[in-house]
């Protein structure tokens, strides 16, 4: 489900008139699936837009929809007030997206369908800026030229060939649930060869790196790709380990398929505390209350969380979780009427 914060909302309520005006006569429900919303959601954007516009409040100063099609399940700008145009980039934000892009290229060069999409978004963005087409901004006047990317040397060339070699032998052994046989030097330039299963490719924004279980650690151990100098898929199958993670790794360790899970249904005013913590997924329901799917580091973080969100909730799930929660709670009433006493 789509996330409802308010930074999510007010980008939505920026992105719909313009999406409205290049679509006119669009329904809402298809509105709220573009957008990722529920139609209800959309109703309401619309409403909040309606009221918005310049100073004064008077005709031709709010933003206006076509009310008959509005009536009838439709969208129509009768006054954008500049709205139908799409929000465009600072200078700044796009020498920003354009480094970002950079950062992405070099990470995914090898992957054969995000490496077109990353360049020709890096060709877009890089026309903007030569042509000035992004909002001007007198302190961030760049060329540029500068922050573009020169095309790679031979060592470069070499690097990356082996990268591609090593990514792709990687994703085989995934898709495939295959073992992986690997040469690995460490941090401290230790060699080793070992065998792992592995769970996931990950990637911190520098580096990609594969976490796996390691047969010979008896544990989940992370590999950088940089640092793999040969990988090969062997033809035995990878054995999940999850009884044997939970025996050997502390709580926080654990894989996200081990990780306990809780379901709030929120008041309204208990939208912050959405906003604050990673979610799986949040649902606004028709009433506006909250619907958030949460995954936590253990068992007590979990109730910790339930316990702070106080008296903006309204139900817990599973029960078990909400029967936790509860006791935690009477046995600190418990605690701080024994200390008053």
């Amino acid at each position: 489900m789509a996330r409802v914060s308010a930074s999510d909302q007010l980008t939505r309520l920026l992105a719909l008139p313009a999406w409205v005006a290049e679509h006119p006569g669009v329904t809402v429900a298809e509105a709220a699936k573009h957008f990722g919303v529920t139609p209800a959601v959309i109703e309401r954007d619309v409403n909040t837009l309606w009221i918005s516009g310049l100073p004064g409040g008077m005709h031709g100063d709010l933003v206006d929809f076509d009310a008959a099609d509005f009536e009838d399940g439709r969208l129509r700008l009768s006054e954008p007030l500049g709205l139908d145009r799409p929000v465009r980039l600072t200078r700044q934000e796009a020498i920003s997206l354009l480094m970002a892009l950079r950062v992405l290229a070099d990470l995914l060069a090898d992957d054969e369908a995000s490496a077109p999409v990353i360049a020709s978004t890096q060709q877009a963005v890089t026309a903007l800026l030569s042509s000035g087409t992004p909002t001007e901004d007198s302190d961030t006047r760049v060329d540029p030229g500068t922050v573009t990317t020169p095309g790679p040397g031979p060592a470069h060339a070499g690097r990356s060939s082996h990268a591609s070699r090593i990514l792709a032998t990687v994703r085989s052994a995934l898709q495939d649930r295959r073992r992986l046989h690997l040469v690995y030097v460490s941090a401290t330039d230790t060699p080793s060869e070992r065998d792992v299963d592995p769970i996931t490719l990950e990637s911190d924004g520098s580096h990609m790196t594969l976490v796996g279980w390691c047969l010979s650690a008896q544990a989940e151990r992370s590999f950088r790709l940089d640092r793999i100098t040969a990988a090969e898929v062997l033809d035995t199958p990878s054995v999940r380990h999850r009884a044997s993670r939970r025996r050997n790794q502390p709580e926080a360790g654990r894989s996200a398929e081990d990780r306990p899970r809780g379901t709030l249904v929120l008041h309204p005013t208990g939208r912050w505390l959405a906003e604050q913590i990673p979610c799986l997924s949040q649902e606004e329901t028709a009433d506006g209350s909250l619907k958030v799917v949460v995954e936590g580091r253990d068992r007590a973080w979990l109730i910790g969380l339930v316990l702070s969100a106080g008296r903006h909730l309204i139900a817990v799930e599973p029960a078990d979780l909400a029967h936790d929660a509860t006791e935690a709670a009477q046995q600190a009433l418990s605690s701080y009427d024994t200390d008053v006493e």
